[in-house]
């Protein structure tokens, strides 16, 4: 038998349960961030400074959230079709959100009551009914009594001390936690991670329902008495532990907290000698490595030597072929051949002692 749909009354008490905050005003806006090309529709609800932003109106737990006590102001534009829907800019301390409500006649009733909360004052160039008139002057009372207390607009909670977080949380991103549920299956399915806004968290499960599987992402939000995990149905816990256990509970254990297996080493290394460990330095010493010499191309000579060498060319004796040539001209009775006398520059005293006793050999044949 399937579980009765909650009504709007238990959803709003829910709601009230998780802000802890009076509500004014409530209807469908469409809102978009400065830079953003679309509007996207939510149920908003005003409650104290705040202005709560759901998916759904039978969603019990926010997605996103307006601090109206930044408000710096509130601009109307102005539209040529304004039957059609009335929309204007809230700029805040650090953001500007252009909301467009979709009832035009409800438009100069939510301006007038995000600027009593805001300003905390009765704004007097609206154009309001007396009975809507009447309305924020009761909320401006209710709204300075609550401020007057000190609250703040939510109240923050201290995050849950790292003792108390179950096993199968894990710091990591939603993209990274859907890697981890498709790697390694066998240490479980349902993670449990930070959630996209403060003080909120979120458990990724991965179920084989068909044949391909399917990755779904649940928010659980801080309350006051413990976490809220944001269902049709809100379901109330006292801890994260507490979460996880309902999930398992709930899908009668195909649900796993997905835990790593911590390993450990079996065995101690033994320390290297010292010896060894001299030798393996020295070998892994790297060698120098040095540029090659480039040898500079030798300069051609200068005029004088060249000069020089041709002369020595040109004098240069081949000494055997002397000699062959004085054998013939004995035998023909021809004069020797005298050598060119040799310059003295460029030429050894060793070199012309040998010249002499040369020439001397050959003058006795």
């Amino acid at each position: 038998m399937a579980a009765p749909k909650p009504t709007p009354r238990f959803i709003s008490k829910q709601r009230g349960k998780i802000t802890a905050l009076p509500l004014y005003c409530n209807g469908f806006v469409w809102k978009k961030h400065t830079g953003e090309k679309d509007f996207k529709r939510y149920f908003a609800e005003l409650r104290g400074s705040t202005i709560f932003l759901y998916s759904d109106e039978k969603n019990a737990t926010y997605t996103e959230k307006l601090e109206l006590q930044n408000l710096k102001s509130l601009d109307t534009w102005s539209l040529k079709e304004s039957y059609i829907s009335a929309e204007f800019t809230l700029t805040l301390l650090n953001e500007e959100v252009r909301l467009k409500i979709e009832n035009p006649d409800a438009e100069e009733e939510w301006k007038g009551f995000i600027l009593t909360v805001a300003k905390l004052e009765i704004p007097s160039k609206l154009q309001l009914l007396p009975g809507q008139l009447l309305r924020l002057k009761e909320v401006l009372k209710d709204e300075k009594q609550r401020q007057a207390r000190q609250p703040v607009p939510v109240k923050e909670h201290e995050p849950p001390e790292a003792s108390n977080f179950p096993q199968c949380f894990y710091s990591v991103s939603r993209n990274k936690a859907i890697k981890m549920l498709a790697e390694s299956p066998e240490f479980g399915n349902m993670i449990l991670r930070p959630g996209s806004e403060k003080m909120s968290f979120a458990v990724t499960v991965r179920q084989l329902l068909t044949s391909e599987p399917s990755v779904k992402h649940y928010k659980v939000m801080c309350i006051e008495k413990g976490f809220s995990i944001a269902l049709d149905t809100p379901v109330t816990v006292s801890s994260l532990c507490d979460v996880i256990d309902h999930f398992v509970k709930e899908t009668n254990g195909d649900l796993r907290p997905y835990i790593q297996p911590h390993t450990y080493a079996t065995t101690i290394d033994q320390p290297v000698v010292l010896n060894e460990r001299k030798d393996q330095q020295k070998r892994q010493i790297p060698q120098a490595v040095v540029a090659p010499m480039i040898q500079n191309p030798t300069p051609p000579p200068t005029p004088s030597q060249s000069s020089d060498h041709e002369y020595l060319e040109v004098n240069y004796i081949n000494v055997d072929e002397h000699d062959k040539k004085n054998r013939l001209n004995l035998k023909d009775d021809r004069p020797l051949i005298q050598a060119a006398p040799v310059p003295d520059s460029g030429i050894s005293d060793e070199l012309l002692k040998a010249l002499q006793k040369r020439r001397a050999t050959l003058g006795d044949y």
